[in-house]
C-alpha cells in the first residue's frame, strides 16, 4: 500500500512548527533547541559569544553549515530562509560586513 505524501501540507506543518520555536522557544518541543542543541552539534562556545540570547534560544538546527570550518573575512555568505538567523550571525562575525547577503524564502 503506497502512502501519498502531500508535500505542501508537510511544508506548511514544518513552517508552523519552526515559527512556534521562534515565537515561544521556552515551550519545549519534541526536538532539541537553543544552546543545548548548539552544544550537541559541536558549535564552539566562542562562536556563540555576542549572539543575542533570543536568537540562540530559538535555534532549531536544521543544518550544520560550519562542518568544514569557519569562514574567512570577505567570503560571501548567502542565507536562504534563515529562521532565527543564528547561523547568519555567526557567519557574519567571520566574513565581516562585506561578505553578508541574504535571500529570504
Amino acid at each position: 500500500m503506497a502512502i501519498r505524501l502531500d508535500v505542501e501540507e508537510l511544508r506548511r506543518a514544518v513552517q508552523e512548527e519552526y515559527a512556534e520555536v521562534a515565537a515561544n522557544p521556552e515551550k519545549g518541543f519534541h526536538f532539541h533547541t537553543g544552546r543545548h542543541l548548539a552544544q550537541l552539534l559541536d558549535y564552539k562556545d566562542e562562536w556563540l559569544e555576542g549572539i543575542p540570547e533570543e536568537n540562540l534560544a530559538s535555534f532549531a538546527g536544521v543544518g550544520k553549515p560550519f562542518t568544514f570550518g569557519a569562514l574567512q573575512q570577505g567570503e560571501r555568505v548567502v542565507d536562504l530562509g534563515s529562521g532565527a538567523g543564528f547561523d547568519s550571525l555567526i557567519a557574519g562575525k567571520w566574513s565581516g560586513r562585506l561578505g553578508m547577503s541574504s535571500a529570504w524564502t
